[in-house]
């Protein structure tokens, strides 16, 4: 398995308005969802159902949180996908993404992101955003926790005991996602 391969122990499939459940791998899936709110993209891991697209990204965040799940902003600040910009929400997300490899203009919105985060004390992750297997870990958070466990994972997310390691993708991997895409349907 390409996961493997890289070094990687788990990972978090999180969909565009689409629940990932635990696909069976012999590997950590934690089960997440990308929700596209009205004010931008908001992750949710470990949450058991659906929640519906376009509410406002305080509202995603509660309703995450109702689920007992995690809540992760992910591309702030990025000019070019829909992206919550932290600074302006009234409910406190769980984590700030401060390393996205699928960014663009990423030495921008990457400071930019860690400096929020830096100043508000919030835990951050990274995320390759990948969409093809290419560029599988490219970007990722390493989490230190006792145990391999969904629940154990997230509250050593929420803690801090985090740290977000990664670079950008390439300019032929961006092509090829754009295509991918494209014969998608997208």
């Amino acid at each position: 398995m390409i996961c493997r391969d890289r070094g990687l122990d788990g990972l978090a499939i999180t969909d565009h308005n689409t629940l990932a459940h635990d696909l069976g791998e012999d590997m950590v899936i934690l089960p997440g969802i990308e929700i596209s709110s009205r004010d931008g993209h908001v992750i949710g891991l470990g949450v058991s159902e659906t929640i519906p697209r376009g509410l406002s990204a305080d509202e995603t965040i509660r309703r995450i949180r109702g689920q007992n799940g995690v809540s992760i902003i992910p591309h702030p600040y990025d000019l070019f996908r829909s992206s919550v910009r932290p600074d302006r929400l009234t409910v406190r997300p769980d984590a700030i993404e401060v390393i996205n490899s699928s960014s663009f203009l990423h030495s921008v919105t990457w400071k930019r992101a860690r400096k929020f985060a830096e100043k508000e004390n919030y835990p951050m992750t990274a995320g390759s955003d990948s969409h093809i297997p290419q560029t599988i870990g490219r970007a990722f958070t390493e989490i230190e926790c006792k145990s391999s466990d969904t629940g154990s994972i997230l509250t050593s997310l929420v803690s801090g005991s985090v740290s977000p390691i990664g670079g950008s993708v390439r300019a032929n991997e961006r092509f090829r996602k754009m295509f991918y895409r494209k014969s998608m349907g997208d």
